[in-house]
């Protein structure tokens, strides 16, 4: 296993959860009391002594909770999600550099919280058959969300998740 986020790694991750929170916040026309209702945590790899996941992911949002059968007979609907971004995946994809990881790590979040919504709007169920064309339509929409906002090289980030790049070269 490669290196692990340094502090000035995890106080990016810090500030772009924040600023992704917002951006979905503001896309879906969510409140504040949607993220109380729908709480998440962000972890890094470091964190979890356990995590064994798929090729190729950069971060893995796991739901806790009741069932979301349940949810349609009444029953408690709270749930907790929690996202572990893979830390030593991202510093090899991005080098660490701050101009690459802060764009790329806005994307990841954005990401995730995405399918927060999804899964808390029965958009999609969190055991849904085919995790290929849910990715797919999750990046598609983080796309179309990320499409308005202004940060440095997020269009390199943009264009290496479509498949359009194979690095994070800076022009």
């Amino acid at each position: 296993m490669g290196p692990f986020f340094q502090q000035a790694h995890l106080e990016i991750l810090s500030n772009t959860v924040a600023l992704s929170e917002e951006i979905i916040s503001d896309c879906f026309g969510l409140t504040t009391d949607y993220w109380l209702r729908n709480p998440f945590e962000v972890r890094t790899l470091k964190d979890e002594k356990r995590m064994t996941l798929p090729r190729g992911v950069y971060a893995h949002l796991e739901k806790y909770g009741n069932d979301w059968r349940e949810k349609f007979y009444g029953k408690d609907t709270r749930c907790l999600y929690r996202i572990v971004v893979l830390d030593p995946r991202v510093l090899e994809t991005t080098g660490g550099r701050e101009a690459v990881i802060r764009p790329f790590l806005l994307y990841i979040m954005t990401h995730e919280l995405i399918h927060v919504v999804r899964f808390s709007r029965f958009e999609c169920a969190v055991s849904v058959e085919d995790k290929t064309e849910e990715e797919g339509k999750v990046h598609l929409l983080t796309q179309s969300v990320l499409k308005g906002v202004k940060i440095p090289n997020l269009d390199l980030v943009v264009d290496f998740f479509k498949g359009e790049k194979l690095t994070l070269c800076m022009n």
